[in-house]
């Protein structure tokens, strides 16, 4: 039986494995993707040896992050530059994570028909769920969408304590704009934890055509 992508994202080393094996088979030869695979094991068995606890949504989250260390030091050591093997670990984040995302924003029509309820419904399950301590969100008013800011961001940190802070940008803050379209919504973000700034913008947008005329809808 075959298990279907979104449920396949509740397993980190399952998802990312399969997601993996795809994109790297159509960037490296199969004698190399085997060799960067099982560089990849070795890197991630280091990793796991300094692991943080924190609440069980930001492990869960860590899980991913750990493969995409692993993986993106791997690819590294195997003379990819920065930016190859940054979006090469995007490309697999997403085909990992994305079904999950997509289902999920399918279920909230079931909380409304109106584009800005359900993109904040969903918003408010992630940060309940998933971006949870140490994460810090403050909500803000939004006459467009939807406004917040994050200012403690663990994913960042994780990055930047393995001495790869670059790698955060592909890892997790490139999933928000494909996340945001996916929705048929505008993401517009001025700056980020991962570029040493103090918190990250999101300012969602939805289209006028979406916008409720009852602001509290």
């Amino acid at each position: 039986m075959t298990i279907p992508a979104s449920l396949l994202s509740l397993f980190p080393a399952v998802a990312f494995r399969r997601a993996a094996g795809v994109s790297m088979g159509t960037a490296c030869s199969p004698e190399e993707s085997r060799l960067i695979w099982a560089r990849t094991v070795e890197v991630h068995s280091t990793l796991t040896k300094s692991r943080r606890r924190h609440s069980l949504g930001v492990d869960f989250l860590l899980r991913y992050l750990e493969w995409d260390c692993a993986l993106y030091k791997s690819l590294r050591e195997f003379g990819l530059d920065k930016e190859h093997a940054g979006a090469l670990v995007e490309t697999i984040n997403w085909a990992a994570l994305g079904p999950a995302i997509r289902v999920f924003f399918s279920f909230s029509r079931l909380r409304s028909a109106v584009l800005k309820t359900r993109v904040r419904w969903v918003l408010d399950m992630m940060f309940r769920a998933l971006f949870t301590h140490p994460f810090r969100r403050r909500v803000l008013p939004s006459d467009e969408g939807l406004a917040f800011d994050v200012t403690v961001c663990p994913l960042a940190q994780f990055f930047r304590e393995q001495g790869v802070p670059e790698l955060t940008h592909y890892a997790a803050c490139s999933l928000d704009w494909k996340m945001a379209r996916d929705w048929g919504v505008e993401l517009k973000r001025t700056r980020t934890i991962a570029e040493d700034h103090p918190l990250c913008d999101f300012r969602f947008k939805v289209p006028p055509r979406q916008t409720p005329k009852n602001p509290r809808s």
